[in-house]
C-alpha cells in the first residue's frame, strides 16, 4: 500500500514556526511522492479534474441560479471519461457504487476537502477494486441541490 501523508501545509508551518509542539516521531517532513500531489493528469478522452474543480456555491451564474458554470452545466446529462482513484464503501472485490477522485484518498476519515474533485459513481456493473488511477466512462450529472455535499454522479458508469 502507498504510504500516507496525511499532513497539511497548515500544519507545517505552524509546527515549523513554534506555534503547535509535536513530537518528532508524530510527523514527517518528508514530501508526499508528486503523484499524491499533483492527481490524476488528464489524458486524451478524458474530462480534465480543473474543469469540475469549476463548480462551487449556489449563486447567479450565467443568467441562471446554479453551482455550476455553463461550460459544466453543458456536460449534465452526457457521456463523459474520467480518471481517477477508487473509493470504495466496503472491502469487496468489486463495487457498483463508490466514489472517485481527482487525487488519491487516503482514509475516510482524511479526504480532500475539495469536493469538486470527488465524483459519486454509480456502476453498470461492478468494477474491480484498484487502487492505480481507474478510468470510467458514463453519464454525467450535476447535483443542484445545496443539502448534497457533493456536486457530481456518474451514472451507469463502466471501466473504459
Amino acid at each position: 500500500m502507498l504510504r500516507r501523508h496525511f499532513l497539511s501545509s497548515f500544519a507545517l508551518a505552524a509546527t515549523a514556526s513554534g506555534f503547535v509542539a509535536m513530537p518528532a516521531q508524530a510527523m514527517s517532513l518528508e514530501p508526499a511522492p508528486s503523484h499524491l500531489r499533483l492527481g490524476v493528469p488528464a489524458s486524451d478522452g478524458t474530462l480534465d479534474w480543473s474543469l469540475l474543480a469549476e463548480a462551487g456555491d449556489t449563486r447567479f451564474r450565467d443568467g441562471a441560479m446554479s453551482r455550476f458554470p455553463a461550460a459544466l452545466r453543458a456536460l449534465h446529462n452526457t457521456e463523459v471519461t474520467l480518471t481517477g482513484y477508487m473509493m470504495p464503501f466496503s472491502n469487496s472485490p468489486a463495487h457498483s457504487e463508490f466514489l472517485l477522485g481527482g487525487m488519491q484518498f487516503h482514509c475516510s476519515t482524511c479526504m480532500m476537502g475539495d469536493l469538486t474533485r470527488i465524483v459519486a459513481v454509480r456502476a453498470a456493473q461492478p468494477v474491480a477494486l484498484n487502487n492505480a488511477p481507474l478510468m470510467v466512462r458514463g453519464k454525467l450529472s450535476l447535483i443542484e441541490q445545496d443539502q448534497s455535499p457533493l456536486y457530481f454522479r456518474l451514472d451507469g458508469a463502466r471501466a473504459a
